[in-house]
């Protein structure tokens, strides 16, 4: 089965809490990220990193600057 988790950055570092969300959904199966945000590509370079992540999916739009849910959903 696939899981999308919705990365919590501050556009330089993934917060701790997306870390352990990742780690508990590779357990389950495959894990695809959602990374939404302005000028956030240091995120998407520190995510390829995660070992098991099958897809990193990258919103870099003025929309999502704030990470906002409503924008977001």
């Amino acid at each position: 089965m696939k899981y999308l988790v919705y990365v919590e950055h501050d556009n330089h570092n993934i917060k701790d809490a997306s870390l352990s969300a990742i780690s508990a959904a590779a357990v389950l199966g495959e894990v695809h990220l959602l990374i939404a945000g302005l000028d956030c590509q240091a995120v998407a370079a520190q995510a390829q990193k995660i070992e098991g992540i099958a897809k990193i999916h990258l919103a870099n739009d003025p929309l999502y600057a704030h990470q906002l849910a409503e924008n977001v959903a």
